[in-house]
């Protein structure tokens, strides 16, 4: 009896230290972007360090191969579409305030034409209602997501400390792993491993293969903008590519800024603009993503939908980046320990 009531005792206290812990860790919350962001560099590279491994290269000759790649990788972005997406950046702040009075124009011709519609007082009132709701509904996305942005670029130096934390990681991922296994208890090891291979395979398949289609759509649509001589197509392409990370909802968001900047020019540079964007999501929809992404996350659509609108409830643009491998790791979570139950 006495036995039973000291483990009982371990429990609550090891329970009252998580949580101790986890609360430390969000009052802490702000320096732990550098580390969140080398974990994820450490679960994408490692898997391509691994075969090189197991291809007769030494770790280190490895580790040193992928850093070389990844700093030139990087050092060529930054030297040629780094200095062209600045330029466009500075031109656009400019042009915001002639495309914001354009804007304002065009609302005011839609509000004189519907003010001129008599419609019977109830359906005016639930139009107006619904107008309301969607800007108010936008606003407060634009927000949030503006809001996070400009928090994680204005910890500069937490996005250049991720790289070297993620080389340490690299170096020591072995001992890491031992470390990290030693925390839980020799029983439930078994468990817990089996849990984190499916999360593994569920999430890096669907975090790589989207990564993947994504670049290939910012480069067909930059490629594509480009010929059609769009203005800022380096950001409207990039903007896309980012934008078609989001299952469904991501193509019409990357499309909007191209049609929003050539609407200004003529109906047919909207048609263009149109059918490029329409060719390049055929092209992804039953092409690209098929052989690359498959279906790694198992969700339903209405799942998928569901996720896309808390995510972006929460977080604007970047809680639905997050969306969908968050409700994939969940949904692994639960059927494991429904499958347990059962």
């Amino acid at each position: 009896m006495e036995d039973k009531d000291v483990k009982q005792e371990k429990k609550a206290l090891l329970l009252l230290i998580l949580i101790g812990f986890i609360y430390f860790l969000y009052l802490f919350r702000i320096v732990l972007l550098p580390f969140i962001l080398a974990i994820l560099i450490v679960y994408l590279v490692e898997p391509f360090i691994d075969w090189l491994v197991n291809k007769g290269v030494s770790r280190n000759l490895a580790l040193g191969l992928i850093l070389i790649l990844l700093i030139s990788g990087i050092f060529i972005i930054g030297f040629f579409a780094v200095p062209p997406l600045l330029e466009e950046l500075n031109t656009l702040a400019q042009r915001l305030p002639d495309y914001g009075i354009k804007i304002q124009e065009i609302i005011d011709r839609i509000n004189y034409k519907y003010d001129n519609i008599n419609l019977p007082p109830t359906i005016r009132t639930i139009i107006d209602n619904t107008i309301n709701r969607i800007q108010t509904v936008i606003l407060r996305f634009v927000e949030k997501t503006t809001a996070v942005i400009i928090g994680v670029l204005s910890r500069f130096f937490s996005l250049v400390m991720a790289p070297i934390l993620a080389f340490y990681m690299l170096k020591d991922i072995e001992m890491l792993k031992k470390n990290f296994w030693c925390l839980i208890p020799k029983k439930n090891r078994k468990e817990a491993k089996q849990l984190f291979k499916k999360i593994d395979e569920v999430l890096l398949g669907y975090v790589k293969g989207q990564l993947l289609v994504s670049l290939f759509v910012g480069l067909l649509s930059i490629t594509g903008l480009y010929i059609l001589k769009v203005k800022f197509y380096l950001i409207i392409g990039i903007f896309a590519g980012i934008m078609n990370l989001i299952p469904y909802l991501g193509s019409i968001f990357g499309v909007l800024p191209a049609i929003f900047i050539v609407s200004f020019k003529s109906m047919k540079a909207v048609l263009g603009v149109l059918i490029l964007f329409t060719i390049i999501q055929q092209l992804e929809g039953s092409v690209i993503s098929p052989k690359i992404v498959g279906d790694k996350v198992g969700l339903h659509p209405i799942i998928i939908i569901f996720s896309l609108l808390v995510g972006g409830e929460l977080l604007g643009i970047i809680g639905m980046l997050l969306a969908v491998p968050t409700a994939g790791v969940i949904k692994v979570i639960i059927n494991h320990f429904v499958s347990l139950v059962i």
